[in-house]
């Protein structure tokens, strides 16, 4: 199998299927190659613990993916994308019995809040419509390659809204919490929202945006549970891109990008087989494979490669803990149980012990975590009466500098489990089977999630917006030309948005309008 494109994609996950689907959508030929034996990159569901358990390997909920527009603008729905919105989207349950909860009804999640503090429930729908207030700017940012800095801070320098947002970007999310909430409680519901999503901690700069940003996304859209796992997605994209006549290459690993003049002009399979690009090829491959691996050396500007190699991944990752269950989990909390998404942290001292025993490379001995109780909701997805559990324990990349042992993950499967069950007792006892896998698992799943880092890069302020993936480089062009990055390295980063690929496509297919390509 050999022929010519006019744009070919490297790796076939939900980036590359959105860069692939706009790409089709403009009327552009499109071929998708995929290394691994499926599309859909971390958005895959299988049943890896017991028949009939369909779990969602990697990712899992769907609310990054409702800050920007590609489900309405490729009509994903007509092409068999379906989900369930719980009202109650997210809780937080403590030792106390009571739980911080986000309900769709603003009314009823500050009503939650007040049981720690009337005046905190307060500042919660203040902080609200703060959100409101700056929604419509902060989705254009991501739906969009991000604006140079020097840009940013001259609109931000313009009025004191402006730059109150400014300080909001590069404060911790401890430092703001301080500083806005009293109850110990509040603190960690939001403190859990930085450092298991990002992940930074509660002393990290940049915390309090992005605390503020999903649960404000929350609040306002929910978090969307895929009806019968995230390769529902996945499929949509695949139907609607073959709608197009997309063509895939499914099974077959590119290894190497070739070049004429500065220019990319097609790729090479393991299998032997050449693909030519007419005007280009967009990678939803990881930038450190792709330029140190499949782009020639030679072919790239020593300036550029000394920013390939200080592109960090975070050594603090993630432990997933799948389990089929005999039954649901049953929180102390009652509002926890009937939750879409739950997350267990007492307090932000507790995170911040937790998140820093992870950096020096330590078994967290009181892990924070986050599940889904997607069967409450989708019965699809488990045998009748059965559940499933996803549970996203933050934890190091290296226990020791070493890579996870079979020791090491039953350690923390007992911590993270006796840890559960503080808050949900039956939750051992509902264990039917149970798989753990350690980040070097994961990225044995998915070669792009390099430690198992599920935002594909540090989500620091080096490396976010005009300086992500690398400074000069963060409107999705590399220095060949036809040669582009989708993958989740890039802007708007980690998280199951397709955005990195549509707004990759939108920058290629200006380039082609524009004959630069």
């Amino acid at each position: 199998m050999s022929g010519a494109y006019d744009f070919i994609i490297l790796g076939g996950g939900t980036n590359g299927l959105a860069a692939a689907a706009y790409l089709a959508k403009e009327g552009f030929s499109t071929l998708v190659v995929e290394k691994e034996q499926h599309l859909g990159g971390c958005a895959i569901t299988g049943d890896i613990t017991l028949p009939g358990f369909h779990h969602d390997v990697l990712a899992s909920s769907i609310n990054i993916w409702k800050l920007g527009p590609v489900e309405q603008e490729l009509g994903l729905k007509d092409y068999g994308y379906r989900y369930i919105d719980p009202e109650v989207v997210a809780s937080t349950p403590f030792k106390s019995r009571k739980a911080i909860t986000i309900h769709r009804n603003l009314d009823s999640t500050v009503k939650s809040i007040e049981q720690f503090s009337k005046k905190d429930a307060l500042a919660y729908r203040n902080l609200h419509d703060y959100y409101r207030s700056v929604q419509e700017m902060m989705e254009a940012s991501f739906s969009s390659p991000p604006s140079d800095y020097s840009n940013t801070m001259a609109l931000l320098e313009e009025n004191e809204e402006g730059l109150e947002f400014m300080r909001l970007s590069f404060m911790s999310v401890r430092d703001w919490l301080d500083e806005t909430f009293e109850s110990e409680e509040l603190k960690a519901f939001y403190a859990i929202w930085a450092a298991n999503h990002a992940p930074l901690s509660p002393e990290s700069a940049g915390g309090a945006l992005l605390a503020i940003t999903f649960v404000g996304l929350l609040q306002e859209r929910g978090s969307s549970i895929p009806i019968g796992g995230m390769n529902t997605l996945t499929n949509a994209f695949e139907k609607y891109i073959r709608t197009l006549k997309g063509e895939f290459v499914i099974g077959d690993e590119v290894v190497e990008v070739k070049v004429n003049s500065g220019r990319a002009t097609g790729i090479k399979t393991r299998s032997g087989k050449s693909f030519t690009a007419k005007r280009g090829i967009i990678s939803n491959i990881e930038p450190k494979a792709l330029f140190k691996k499949i782009v020639q050396d030679s072919s790239l500007p020593e300036s550029f490669l000394r920013k390939v190699d200080h592109f960090k991944y975070s050594d603090v990752t993630q432990i997933m803990i799948h389990a089929a269950l005999g039954e649901a989990p049953n929180y102390i909390a009652e509002e926890a149980s009937e939750a879409g998404m739950v997350q267990i942290g007492e307090s932000v001292d507790e995170i911040s012990r937790a998140f820093n025993d992870s950096t020096t490379g330590r078994i967290p001995q009181h892990p924070f975590m986050t599940l889904n109780n997607s069967t409450i909701f989708d019965g699809t997805r488990a045998p009748p009466g059965k559940h499933i559990m996803w549970n996203f324990v933050r934890a190091p990349a290296r226990v020791g500098g070493k890579e996870w042992s079979k020791d090491a993950k039953e350690e923390i499967y007992r911590i993270s489990m006796d840890r559960l069950a503080e808050y949900a007792p039956n939750i051992n006892n509902s264990i039917l089977k149970s798989v753990v896998m350690s980040p070097q698992d994961i990225e044995s799943k998915n070669a792009n999630v390099i430690n198992g880092d599920p935002v594909f890069g540090q989500p620091t302020v080096h490396q976010m917006m005009a300086l992500r993936p690398f400074p000069g480089y963060s409107k999705y062009r590399t220095p060949l030309t036809g040669l582009y990055m989708c993958s989740a390295a890039t802007h708007p980063g980690g998280g199951v948005s397709g955005l990195s690929g549509r707004n990759a496509a939108f920058e290629a297919i200006d380039d082609a309008h524009k004959k630069i390509i």
